[in-house]
């Protein structure tokens, strides 16, 4: 009899484990051109990160982010979806602009009081009365660090990359499992920009740039779908294996 609870609870213990779930990872890439930028003063004081940059000047950059550790849709709306966390665990990006790249998962906080933002809000915008406007989709990511220590100095680094068109062939849903393509094709009713900050400030000097991009074009693809067990799965493998052992004292 004991022999049989054993095998029996063992069998539900292995068709637990194949219960699995996909996490899929998203990638995607950009280029593009600065439409404006900011580089500080020419006195030095204000003395900004690009040396060469002017209009036109060519950004690329890109990012990634893990749908199994995003969090969940926070929005009430049924035409809005909205991924935000204060964290540094489930997206990263990085841009190149005048031969530097700046990876801002990595980026080293000065000191403490560390703010981290980052997120993907998804809009499926339908023309109604209270939007008498065109239909569209809009992708919008974003991802930020800054970081204050003593003294008033701080560091910070951020990206945004917003998609928007009016085809409304841009999105799949509001899930946040998406993959297209999107070309600057001069269509007036679609844009894709970019907004990058970099500063610092420490006793000595303060440094600050910024610029908006215009995008040429951007592709997000899913890089890649790994299985991991579902938390419900978890749970039962531990009530398992607690079930197995009550039986056996039982027993």
């Amino acid at each position: 009899m004991k022999t049989n609870i054993v095998f029996k609870s063992f069998g539900f213990v292995l068709a637990l484990t194949a219960m699995q779930a996909n996490a899929v990872i998203i990638e995607g890439h950009f280029t593009g051109n600065i439409r404006s930028f900011e580089n500080g003063t020419e006195d030095g004081t204000f003395a900004g990160y690009w040396e060469n940059v002017s209009v036109g000047s060519v950004v690329t950059g890109s990012f990634w982010y893990d749908t199994s550790k995003a969090p969940a849709n926070t929005s009430l709306n049924d035409y809005y979806a909205e991924y935000r966390s204060y964290t540094d665990e489930w997206m990263g990006s990085n841009f190149s602009v005048d031969g530097k790249t700046y990876y801002i998962s990595d980026h080293v906080p000065l000191d403490r009081y560390v703010i981290k933002s980052e997120g993907l809000n998804l809009f499926d915008l339908e023309t109604t009365p209270d939007y008498p406007y065109p239909a569209r989709d809009i992708f919008y990511l974003f991802d930020n660090i800054s970081s204050g220590g003593n003294g008033g100095g701080y560091k910070a680094v951020g990206l945004m990359v917003e998609v928007s068109n009016e085809d409304k062939t841009l999105l799949d849903g509001l899930g946040i499992i998406q993959e297209f393509d999107w070309y600057d094709i001069g269509d007036p009713t679609s844009y894709a920009q970019a907004y990058i900050d970099i500063g610092s400030s420490t006793s000595d000097e303060m440094r600050i740039s910024n610029a908006w991009v215009d995008i040429s074009e951007i592709h997000v693809r899913i890089k890649d779908t790994t299985s991991v067990a579902e938390p419900s799965t978890i749970y039962l493998l531990i009530l398992a294996g607690l079930a197995l052992t009550a039986r056996r004292r039982l027993a």
